[in-house]
């Protein structure tokens, strides 16, 4: 059980942008959407004539494409699957739908749609992951262990490639202009209109907007800008299914019935949805041309699309970490990046919330399951942003850095800066973190304050010391006490009572390795996709934009079931939520 916890573990980290179905039981309140919603087809969408001719203007001609009308019926049969003449055809009329929706046109038409069994995209995950370098591999397990996310004992590229390949339903790739769509039955190919029209909608995207023109360096900066690519596609599909099962199309649209109970409640989408929603009703007034203003300069923070408020308000700020290591250590760079990440508020976010998925609810820590979930008036869940990260821990954040060290041992340490607007604004992170530490079952050392180590019982094999400093802390994760200081040479804070001017001889914790995999053979980092709504982002290292998540065959839905028995409704919404919450780390890095 432990693997598959932190599989969802590290699907939460660095919350994404995800859809995923509300359990059975569990009510959602529906955020008040736009007047605008009201209209599917907006005004900018051409009519089409009474024989549905080929308009003169070809593709520029918005509501058609590829020889297809927005409410052009078309003559397939969707109940024995597609076959591959049907996809096309369902393919174009998908994106004239879209068009007609979202006002921008598939000018280059609909790239082409490639079917592959899920044996097939596992087994290229796979080939990808062996390739990634020791080093990328180093520092991403040595960023999630400093935040107390995945445990020395795992390896979150492994957990990061069993997730893609089991819950990736499609994705765009831009670098080669094609959609995927992996099929559980290939042979009956049976596909979800909404997950057609949301990888369509990323291609109509790249035509606009060159989705590849986007250096996302880290963690935040791309969680920004998916913020406005993934909101921005994510609300027309909410309105497509939204019209799909209302029945406002002029012909039903191709959906697959699931086969458990209570799934026909809706989609939950998370935050890009609701940052751009709150942006096209009260600041746009519904003008969709503003949106597609912001590409040419999109939020390059969490912040921004998690808290709409701050977008163009609130300034960030620049930590400077300056390498304070010793010969004996190295700071992992990065060729043609940046060599550091930042996390941001929405990873910051995760971090504290993990324990409360991890128990089903019951810790009684950092946060309930209330403070997790938005709820509306009568108690349900919030349907537009179904996760609540408003909380004092990461309110007053303006910035952080981490970067990872290694030693010829291929020992790992790291150095986490993080500022806040305040000193007082700073301490509920440090509680915060402390109680984390403890969870994780962290001892103090003797004679020191914010140093600890890990007993035998814990899963994880390091040694943490905290640093305040005014407005700022630094977090310092090394093999053992004596190596803190050459990770980072800072002073350790000492206990008032202390009388042992040598804590390396208490509770210094065990000569440890982070080097889960000493061969290059073997050495997989983190996905370098950036979405699939499992994995989420729009453009990975090999041009993949936002994986979805099928909804079907995947051990994370499983755990999000028998979580729900244990916790109730709402823990179980949590729960698939987390569980569709994934990011890159080095994968942004590479790109």
């Amino acid at each position: 059980m432990r693997s598959r916890t932190t599989l969802l573990v590290l699907l939460l980290a660095f919350a994404g942008l995800a859809i995923v179905a509300l359990p059975a039981g569990a009510a959602s309140d529906t955020t008040e959407v736009s007047s605008q919603e009201d209209d599917l087809i907006q005004e900018c969408a051409a009519e089409p004539p009474a024989d549905f001719s080929d308009p003169a203007g070809g593709n520029e001609v918005i509501g058609w494409v590829d020889g297809y009308w927005y409410s052009e019926p078309l003559d397939i049969n969707v109940t024995d699957g597609l076959n591959q003449d049907e996809l096309v055809t369902l393919s174009a009329r998908t994106a004239a739908r879209f068009e007609a929706m979202r006002c921008i046109a598939a000018t280059e038409g609909v790239p082409p749609v490639d079917i592959q069994t899920r044996d097939e995209f596992q087994e290229s995950q796979s080939v990808f992951y062996e390739n990634i370098p020791q080093k990328d591999r180093l520092a991403d397990n040595a960023i999630f262990e400093t935040m107390l996310m995945i445990s020395s004992e795992e390896n979150s590229s492994d957990l990061r490639e069993a997730n893609r390949g089991e819950v990736v339903g499609g994705f765009y790739n831009f670098e080669q202009d094609r959609i995927v769509v992996v099929s559980d039955t290939p042979e009956s190919l049976q596909i979800d209109e909404e997950v057609l029209a949301h990888e369509i909608g990323h291609a109509v995207q790249d035509q606009q907007f060159n989705l590849s023109q986007y250096e996302r360096p880290t963690t935040d900066i791309d969680k920004g800008i998916l913020g406005l690519i993934e909101g921005d596609v994510d609300l027309i599909e909410y309105r497509y299914l939204q019209a799909c099962d209302e029945g406002r199309w002029e012909q039903p649209c191709a959906t697959q019935e699931s086969d458990d109970e209570g799934d026909d409640s809706g989609d939950l989408p998370s935050w890009g949805l609701a940052f751009i929603q709150q942006l096209l009703d009260e600041e746009f007034n519904g003008d969709w041309e503003q949106v597609n203003a912001m590409y040419d300069d999109p939020p390059r923070s969490a912040l921004y699309s998690v808290f709409p408020e701050t977008y163009e308000e609130v300034e960030l700020a620049d930590v400077e970490v300056p390498d304070r290591s010793t010969d004996d250590w190295e700071r992992i760079t990065f060729n043609g990046s940046v060599n550091y990440d930042t996390v941001g508020v929405a990873s910051i976010s995760a971090m504290f919330k993990t324990p409360t998925y991890e128990t089903g609810g019951n810790f009684e820590g950092i946060y309930a399951i209330e403070d997790i979930l938005n709820t509306g008036p009568s108690g349900a869940i919030d349907e537009f942003k179904p996760l609540n990260y408003d909380h004092p821990e990461t309110e007053g954040w303006r910035d952080d850095k981490i970067y990872t060290y290694r030693n010829d041992a291929n020992e790992t340490g790291a150095v986490w800066k993080l500022e806040w607007t305040s000193e007082e604004a700073m301490q509920p992170f440090i509680d915060g973190y402390e109680e984390l530490v403890n969870f994780r079952g962290g001892e103090p050392v003797e004679g020191y304050e914010y140093t600890y180590t890990f007993g035998e019982d814990s899963e994880y094999d390091m040694v943490l010391t905290l640093v305040p400093d005014g407005n700022q802390v630094t977090i310092v994760k090394a093999p053992s006490v004596d190596e803190l200081t050459n990770v980072h040479d800072v002073d350790l804070v000492e206990s008032e009572n202390n009388t042992d001017d040598n804590p390396d001889d208490t509770n210094d914790g065990t000569d440890n390795s982070d080097d889960t995999d000493d061969s290059d053979d073997t050495d997989s980092s983190d996905s370098t996709d950036g979405t699939d709504d499992g994995d989420n982002s729009t453009d990975d290292s090999d041009g993949d934009s936002d994986d979805r998540d099928s909804g079907t065959g995947n051990d994370s839905n499983d755990d999000s079931d028998d979580s729900a028995d244990d916790g109730g409704a709402g823990f179980g919404v949590a729960a698939g939520l987390l569980a569709a919450l994934l990011v890159t780390l080095v994968g942004v890095r590479r790109r």
